[in-house]
């Protein structure tokens, strides 16, 4: 809806009705779709998530803050976790040493770097929770009675090659 990106000659509401269609055949409920994309929309919507520097007391604080918090409510909303949690998993980590909890702020960077490290985190385990899915719809019922594994579905990761220079072997 954005108008962001306009494909020639596709249209999109046709093939989202069509991809939602291939999802119910295998065995993707209403409630499993709008699950899935509402937690792509989160991953989506976290890449919007800016910081800014965090007014403080202290002279060399160098502590951030949410710029856009409407992003992360709309986020925690969809993810369904409080929205003070969120705020304090994208500005700060917590430690426990010796019994004690330890709030330790984020920098910019290292703000960043957790913001994009959670959008990752949601991603993966959306995929697992995907490809877990369609694996257990390849599994019929009359399989699950006797002893065979059924089918299944598995990914071909093409950056887990190494990669050997000139020659591959």
């Amino acid at each position: 809806q954005s108008g962001c990106y306009v494909l020639d000659n596709v249209d999109e509401k046709y093939e989202f009705s069509r991809l939602k269609q291939s999802m119910e055949m295998v065995g993707f409920t209403t409630e499993k779709q709008r699950r899935l994309f509402a937690v792509l929309s989160a991953v989506l919507l976290l890449g919007n998530v800016e910081f800014q520097p965090r007014k403080s007391a202290y002279h060399h604080d160098e502590a951030v803050a949410v710029r856009n918090p409407e992003v992360v409510a709309l986020i925690s909303e969809l993810l369904r976790v409080k929205q003070e949690t969120l705020l304090a998993a994208l500005t700060a980590k917590r430690a426990r040493a010796s019994g004690e909890t330890l709030v330790i702020n984020y920098r910019l960077p290292e703000a960043i770097a957790a913001r994009d490290a959670m959008a990752k985190c949601l991603y993966g385990a959306l995929f697992d929770w995907i490809v877990l899915q369609v694996n257990h719809a390849l599994l019929s019922k009359k399989d699950t009675l006797r002893d065979h594994q059924g089918h299944s579905i598995g990914v071909l990761d093409i950056f887990g090659f190494e990669d050997f220079g000139l020659c591959n072997r």
